[in-house]
């Protein structure tokens, strides 16, 4: 009876060692913020992105925070334009994913992750801009500063 005992113990260990892989390794969150580079600041966006990764894991950034495009509580005068924040992942110079988010006269939240489609391509920064469009179809439109955050 010890004899079988021993001869599957390495069986046991082994899938012991295969069951307990490694979780995803997640950095500390990073802060980011990005306006529309005008006068009021009309445009703003702030919050965190975390970098998910991990050997079985899918490389990710998920972000989170909110948008605000100024409106009845700015200081400016309202004017007919919105905001649009985009967040773009890149490895090396390769754009890998890009998401875009909306505001009107009011706050939204933020809330979305940036992966490689095929899954396999990490992440080492993300480009955040808020840019303004007008609501008409003709009209002014501009951009804030870029600001970039590497892993």
């Amino acid at each position: 009876m010890r004899l079988r005992a021993w001869a599957v113990l390495p069986a046991v260990v082994a899938a012991c060692l295969l069951a307990a892989q490694p979780a995803a390794a997640a950095q500390a969150p990073v802060e980011f913020h990005a306006d529309s580079g005008d006068q009021c600041q009309r445009g703003v966006t702030e919050g965190t992105l975390e970098w998910v990764e991990g050997p079985v894991v899918r490389p990710t950034v998920r972000v989170a925070g909110d948008l605000t495009d100024g409106g009845v509580n700015s200081p400016c005068a309202i004017d007919d334009m919105y905001s649009r924040a985009s967040f773009s992942a890149y490895n090396g110079t390769t754009l890998v994913d890009t998401e875009l988010v909306k505001a009107d006269d009011g706050t939204v939240p933020v809330s979305l992750s940036l992966s490689d489609a095929t899954g396999v391509a990490a992440i080492d920064r993300v480009v955040v801009q808020v840019c303004r469009f007008s609501n008409t179809p003709i009209g002014l439109s501009y951009c804030g500063p870029v600001s970039e955050y590497k892993r």
